[in-house]
């Protein structure tokens, strides 16, 4: 290089120097300001996340405070109800709560480690602790508990055995153990709600505690109400299954003249359908009710017996599937109805059907 190129490459260099610096300045000051305007949308749409899911979880939390409200009276009187009002409002308690979590679950999309996972779990934990406390009491009691519609089933649904299923000490365990599910959703719920309200949306949440009285869920006192609840009069188990009705088909005609009175007569037919109607009139779901349909031909003495088994739900009434018996035309026939008891129903009245019928000649 000639003396006078390298001269002017050194008075360049400077030069080159501070516009390099100069661009690198704009390029930075253009990257902050990006990023301060990329922070400042994202703080104001984590505000409106906030304020959304403070509105959604108001509205399930005032809804799950009233659950918690017939809860704690259903706690407190729970020895003395009848044991019909102790069922529906259990099973009410049940429903209400796993509706809830489903609605939760679909307001706050729970992405784990947000925020709105864990308002969904603290829901998802009373729907859990009302299962567990149902079964508990019902399967102490020998209850029959309602499933919830459109859910799948579970062990708190199904029907608890008769006299019960479950020991004093296993049912004090259980509801020891929902106590402590609905606390441990309380301390949740109040985490969420502090979280909300010191958030930059500032996002407020109403209180919602199930669990005011902490003694009431412990596990001595606990166990003292289970001791009272099984030596409770209102809440004896009993049991009451009766035929409502027993329809024929095809339908009675008229009895004819000269005939006996007590003997019914079908029109001409090969087979004869019976329909019954059982009602459930005791204190306690009926898991298993057996019937059995007799037709007995008073010519040849030859009997068909066949039995339909169904459940029962308390104050519940079904209508058995049609039993159809083949029969010949100019026969008389006995049709016998009857319930098999259930166990421990010592009541008889209304529970059999017996009538004589007579199957008119083809003509």
């Amino acid at each position: 290089m000639s003396p006078r190129r390298s001269r002017r490459a050194r008075r360049r260099t400077p030069t080159g120097r501070v516009l390099l610096l100069v661009a690198a300045t704009i390029v930075l000051a253009l990257l902050v300001g990006g990023l301060s305007q990329v922070a400042r949308q994202s703080q104001g749409y984590d505000a409106n996340s906030d304020r959304t899911l403070a509105a959604q979880g108001s509205v399930l939390a005032e809804q799950s405070n009233a659950t918690s409200r017939s809860v704690q009276s259903l706690m407190e009187d729970l020895p003395t109800l009848p044991r019909q009002t102790l069922q529906a409002v259990l099973d009410g308690a049940v429903q209400q709560t796993a509706a809830l979590s489903q609605q939760a679950g679909a307001a706050t999309g729970h992405t784990p480690g947000s925020l709105g996972s864990e308002l969904f779990a603290v829901f998802t934990e009373r729907a859990q602790s009302m299962e567990d406390l149902r079964a508990a009491l019902d399967g102490l009691l020998g209850m029959q508990s309602s499933p919830i519609a459109g859910a799948p089933p579970s062990a708190a649904a199904v029907p608890a055995a008769p006299g019960g299923s479950l020991s004093a000490a296993g049912a004090a365990g259980r509801i020891t153990a929902a106590g402590a599910l609905l606390s441990k959703s309380d301390a949740l719920y109040s985490s969420v709600r502090r979280t909300l309200a010191e958030s930059a949306a500032h996002a407020r949440l109403p209180r919602s505690v199930w669990v005011s009285d902490p003694q009431l869920w412990r596990a001595g006192n606990v166990e003292g109400l289970v001791d009272r609840v099984a030596t409770s009069p209102t809440l004896e188990s009993s049991h009451d299954v009766v035929l409502r009705t027993v329809r024929l088909t095809p339908p009675l005609l008229p009895t004819p003249q000269g005939s006996a009175a007590n003997v019914a007569v079908l029109s001409p037919t090969t087979v004869v359908g019976v329909t019954a109607v059982l009602a459930n009139q005791g204190a306690s779901g009926e898991p298993v009710v057996h019937t059995t349909f007799t037709l007995a031909d008073q010519a040849s003495g030859a009997t068909v017996v066949k039995t339909e088994t169904t459940a029962l739900a308390l104050d519940g009434s079904v209508t058995l599937p049609t039993v159809d018996f083949v029969v010949k035309p100019g026969t008389t026939y006995v049709l016998t109805v009857q319930v098999v008891l259930p166990p421990g129903q010592t009541l008889t009245a209304g529970t059999a059907f017996a009538e004589p019928l007579s199957v008119a000649p083809a003509t």
